[in-house]
């Protein structure tokens, strides 16, 4: 009784090692090739973000004007801003001016105005 014991694991391995030779024994006729047909992968077309609908200006940034740098978009039709001055009425008339240009509705945008350091 000790022995069987000591030794339940060895014995554990055995069975296991058994299991698995007549699995191999009775399964070695079957050529797995031909078990399961091949997969071909199909040419799917890809759909890269479109860039321009959402942010039509990113290929112009950063703009940088008198006293601001417009460098990045935090959302579709949202311009974040870093200023120097304070003065955000003439910022945000030389911004929908550059919009304008740009054959942007001014009204769609919103600017969100940061201290730069």
């Amino acid at each position: 009784m000790e022995n069987i014991k000591k030794y339940w694991l060895i014995g554990l391995l055995v069975v296991i090692a058994i299991s698995m030779g007549i699995v191999k024994i009775r399964y070695r006729n079957v050529t797995w090739e031909n078990a399961y047909p091949s997969i071909t992968p199909t040419a799917a077309p890809t759909s890269a973000p479109e860039i321009n609908l959402d942010y039509p200006l990113w290929e112009l940034l950063p703009y940088a004007g008198n006293g601001f740098i417009i460098d990045r978009y935090s959302e579709p039709q949202v311009l974040i801003i870093k200023t120097k001055s304070i003065n955000r009425k003439a910022i945000t008339e030389e911004i929908n001016r550059w919009l304008l240009e740009n054959k942007i509705a001014t009204e769609s945008y919103k600017l969100i105005f940061e201290k730069e350091l």
